[in-house]
């Protein structure tokens, strides 16, 4: 059974492109609001998100604190336009692993899905690799 996976993100292009990158090899879900993305957390469980922190309505963060108290426990890292300190500590306070600023490179993503996944299962030790990503130059 393949790993889930949900994308969370206001901006369609982000959604079709990151689940582009990952559609082969796990189980992809999109969500284009914070509403929406409770629901499928809900009903499907997934095992890592990737979730933006601006969004119209309920924001990212809120979202966040929404899955803290949910019985599903899932990796999670926040996607943000902003590279703001004070955003980036309350986002790994309310729970995330870690955050990345867009825009983002998809072998990064890559990456951070399957060392967090395979970090949580037992598979090898948590990265030394920092909870911030930053787009290669």
């Amino acid at each position: 059974m393949k790993q889930k996976i949900l994308i969370v993100d206001d901006e369609e292009n982000i959604l079709f492109v990151t689940k582009a990158a990952f559609i082969q090899n796990y189980e992809v879900f999109t969500a284009g609001s914070g509403p929406a993305a409770i629901e499928v957390i809900k009903r499907e469980r997934p095992d890592f998100i990737f979730l933006d922190i601006k969004m119209p309505g309920m924001s990212g963060i809120e979202v966040l604190e929404i899955i803290g108290g949910l019985d599903a426990k899932p990796i999670v890292w926040m996607l943000t336009g902003d590279d703001d300190l004070d955003t980036a500590t309350r986002t790994l306070r309310a729970g995330a692993s870690g955050y990345i600023t867009k825009p983002f490179d998809l072998a990064q993503l890559r990456e951070v899905v399957t060392g967090a996944l395979e970090a949580s299962a037992g598979e090898k030790p948590p990265s030394e690799k920092p909870w911030h990503v930053k787009k290669k130059k």
